[in-house]
């Protein structure tokens, strides 16, 4: 998970929320004027806000999936005043049992104020990594931050065995080239897992 520095709201999704006369109900994400640009408004905070990756896991997302989608960050069952809310919009690659998938299906109301928010704190704050591709809350937090840095690993599923995996094997890939390849270009060619890629790097 990385930070998430949202932009200004698009022309079009504005002009779209002035056209929706019941903006506070849950299936205003479903009218027919947001319907319609919501393929562009994926594309534009895939892009512009979030380097291709996905808001949760960091793997990179190809904007051409069937899988992705735009996250309500707060569900919109359980926060409908926030359906059009841009902050509150984020892309995740959507994996079967994890990232936004395995949030949307498991997180209460009371869970919101124990997890990370990447679009309000900075996740890099929270969390270390280790050379095995596991994430895991910094050793210094306050008991209370602690408490946040371990929902959030659960109700993301950060350390899901399949990203564990996949992690693993980019340390290992630094490893061999460590000291012939530019920190850029790793992350680059290795197509995705920003956070981790930097943190491991850093190990020298």
């Amino acid at each position: 998970m990385f930070k998430i520095t949202k932009s200004k709201p698009p022309d079009y999704f504005e002009k779209a929320k002035r056209n929706i006369k019941r903006l506070l109900q849950s299936d205003a994400w479903k009218d027919k004027h947001i319907s319609d640009i919501r393929e562009k408004l994926r594309k534009h905070i895939l892009k512009e806000e979030q380097f291709s990756l996905c808001a949760y896991c960091e793997k990179e997302i190809d904007e051409t999936s069937k899988k992705l989608n735009i996250d309500h960050f707060k569900t919109r069952n359980l926060f409908p005043k926030l359906t059009l809310d841009y902050n509150n919009l984020l892309v995740s690659c959507n994996s079967p049992g994890r990232c936004s998938d395995y949030k949307d299906k498991n997180i209460g109301l009371a869970d919101y104020n124990k997890i990370i928010n990447p679009v309000l704190d900075n996740p890099n704050d929270f969390f270390n990594y280790h050379l095995t591709g596991e994430i895991y809350p910094k050793l210094n937090l306050s008991p209370s931050d602690k408490e946040r840095a371990e929902s959030t690993l659960e109700l993301f599923q950060l350390n899901h065995r399949g990203l564990v995996e996949e992690r693993k094997n980019i340390s290992g890939q630094l490893a061999r080239y460590r000291g012939q390849i530019t920190i850029d270009k790793v992350i680059k060619y290795l197509s995705g897992y920003k956070s981790f890629i930097e943190y491991i790097a850093k190990l020298g």
